[in-house]
């Protein structure tokens, strides 16, 4: 709570407006996933369409580099999510995780490193968690080594690139265009 009370109204207000926009775009990706899990399923890899749910929790606090931001703003998106999607509340379960994965990755690196390889371990540490999470709930127990490890790597795959290299390629499209002026993200350009 204490990192919380450091974040400015502008930084609040964007955080929760992101996020809230990215529970809708959620929502919007419900619909993509349903479209092509079918087809991915029975090869094991429904989760290459799957590391756009992490999204949140990593380019949101790459702009802000505050801490808490990762968590705040991946369980606010999945707050959003869950009023719009059949996942219901169990989505702020996914949105905690997926923020202390982020988070921790942020951490480690005293939140002042935030080049891309830094986004994509924190969308690494996100995925670990979130499949953790799916592991359990999901009985995944039940079936073998090979087709967890598959799924997981096609999750690994997914985040790599919807979390950390969209979050990456988003923010600086943000910062060229001068919106991000007033955030971190913009006073820190050389880390």
């Amino acid at each position: 709570m204490k990192a919380l009370r450091s974040l400015t109204i502008f930084e609040i207000v964007l955080t929760l407006v992101l996020a809230v926009a990215f529970g809708v775009a959620f929502w919007g990706w419900t619909f993509v996933y349903d479209l092509a899990k079918p087809f991915l399923k029975a090869a094991g890899l429904s989760y290459l369409v799957a590391g756009f749910w992490i999204l949140a929790s990593v380019f949101i606090p790459n702009i802000i580099r505050k801490p808490g931001v990762a968590i705040v703003a991946s369980l606010m998106a999945a707050f959003v999510e869950s009023l719009l999607t059949h996942w219901g509340l169990m989505s702020l379960m996914w949105g905690l995780v997926q923020g202390i994965g982020a988070e921790i990755v942020f951490f480690i690196f005293a939140y002042r490193k935030w080049n891309l390889s830094v986004l994509i371990l924190a969308a690494a540490s996100s995925t670990v968690f979130s499949y953790g999470l799916d592991y359990f709930y999901y009985d995944y127990g039940a079936l073998t080594l090979g087709f967890n490890l598959l799924q997981f790597f096609s999750y690994l795959v997914s985040a790599t690139f919807f979390a950390g290299v969209l979050s990456y390629l988003l923010s600086q499209r943000l910062l060229r265009l001068g919106i991000l002026d007033q955030f971190l993200i913009a006073k820190n350009q050389s880390v």
